[in-house]
């Protein structure tokens, strides 16, 4: 008695052949050289057609209504200061300190105004 190798597919092996024959349809075109405009080479182009004919002008829409005034912006962050008060009483802050720059971010700052100019 002679033993036959087991040939049943398994699902992942089907599904990696399945994508293999699937990518393979896909790229055969671009592979080939396909163009849609000349799939058939042995044709001629076809002639113009002719101009359609104008069509009557459509009617005019109505007037838009109009829309509330827009509220103003508030700035990013919470609705109100330390101190309770609301957003349109406030005080800008003074800008943060900036920490010094390391030895290669300076570097850097020196490279793009090198190219970039300023």
């Amino acid at each position: 008695m002679t033993k036959t190798p087991d040939t049943r597919l398994t699902r992942r092996a089907a599904l990696a052949r399945l994508g293999l024959a699937a990518g393979a349809v896909y790229v055969a075109p671009a592979m080939i050289g396909f163009d849609a405009a000349r799939a058939s080479g042995n044709s001629a182009p076809s002639a113009a057609s002719a101009p359609s004919p104008v069509s009557a002008p459509s009617r005019m829409s109505r007037p838009s209504r109009t829309s509330a005034p827009s509220r103003m912006s508030r700035p990013s962050g919470s609705s109100s200061n330390r101190s309770g008060s609301t957003w349109r009483n406030s005080v800008p802050s003074r800008p943060r300190a900036q920490r010094p720059l390391t030895p290669a971010e300076q570097e850097a700052v020196r490279f793009f105004r090198s190219i970039f100019g300023g």
